[in-house]
C-alpha cells in the first residue's frame, strides 16, 4: 500500500512540484548573487562620491526571494573572501581589514531582515517599504560602526562620530532612500508573478 502511494500520480505530482521549486530556488540564489556582484561594479557619477547598484540589487534579492536573499547576499561575500574579484577592491580574506566591508556585512543582516519583514504581508507596499528602510537602518549602522573600529583602533587614523556620518551614511542617504522606493515598489509588483520567491 504505501509503495502504491508514493508511485500514485499525486504523489509524482507532489513530489516534481517541489523538486520544480528547489531547483528554481537554487538557480535564482545563484543568479542574485551574481547580481549583486555585478552591482558593486556599475556606478553612478556623482558630484560627491560615485553610487552603486549593489544596495539597490541586494533590496531586490529580498523582495524576490524572501529571507532566501540572504543566502544569495552571503554567497557573494564568501566568493569574495576566498579571493575571487568580486568586490570593488579586489578579494581575499584580508578584505575584513578595509574600512568598508562593513557594510558587506551589514548587506546579508538587511537582506535577511528586509526579506522577512516582506514575506508577513507580501501585498503590502508600506510593509515592503518598511522592510527595504529597516535594511538600509541595518547597513549603515554596521558599515559605520566597523569602519569607525577599524580607522581608530587598526589603521590608528582619529575619525570622530561627525565626520564618519558625513561620509559614510549622510552622503549616500538620498540614494539609498531612493532605492528602498523603487525597490519596494518593483517587489510589489513582482509579487505574484513567476519571478517572486517571497515566501
Amino acid at each position: 500500500m504505501t509503495e502504491k502511494r508514493k508511485g500514485s500520480p499525486r504523489a509524482r505530482s507532489v513530489y516534481g512540484s517541489e523538486r520544480t521549486s528547489r531547483t528554481k530556488t537554487i538557480v535564482m540564489t545563484a543568479l542574485f548573487a551574481a547580481l549583486v556582484a555585478v552591482g558593486a561594479f556599475i556606478q553612478i557619477p556623482t558630484l560627491s562620491v560615485p553610487i552603486t547598484l549593489q544596495f539597490a540589487f541586494c533590496l531586490m534579492t529580498a523582495h524576490v526571494m524572501g529571507t532566501k536573499g540572504g543566502n544569495s547576499v552571503a554567497i557573494y561575500v564568501a566568493m569574495g573572501l576566498v579571493g575571487l574579484p568580486v568586490f570593488t577592491g579586489g578579494g581575499g580574506i584580508m578584505y575584513v581589514l578595509k574600512p568598508s566591508f562593513g557594510y558587506l556585512i551589514g548587506m546579508i543582516a538587511g537582506t535577511y531582515l528586509c526579506g522577512f519583514i516582506s514575506s508577513l504581508r507580501r501585498k503590502s507596499y508600506w510593509l515592503r517599504l518598511i522592510g527595504s528602510l529597516s535594511a538600509l537602518f541595518i547597513v549603515d549602522l554596521i558599515g559605520a560602526l566597523y569602519m569607525y573600529l577599524i580607522y581608530n583602533f587598526y589603521l590608528g587614523t582619529s575619525m570622530g562620530v561627525a565626520e564618519l556620518m558625513m561620509s559614510a551614511v549622510v552622503v549616500f542617504l538620498p540614494t539609498d532612500v531612493t532605492w528602498c522606493v523603487l525597490m519596494s515598489l518593483a517587489g510589489y509588483k513582482l509579487e505574484g508573478t513567476r519571478f517572486s520567491l517571497n515566501r
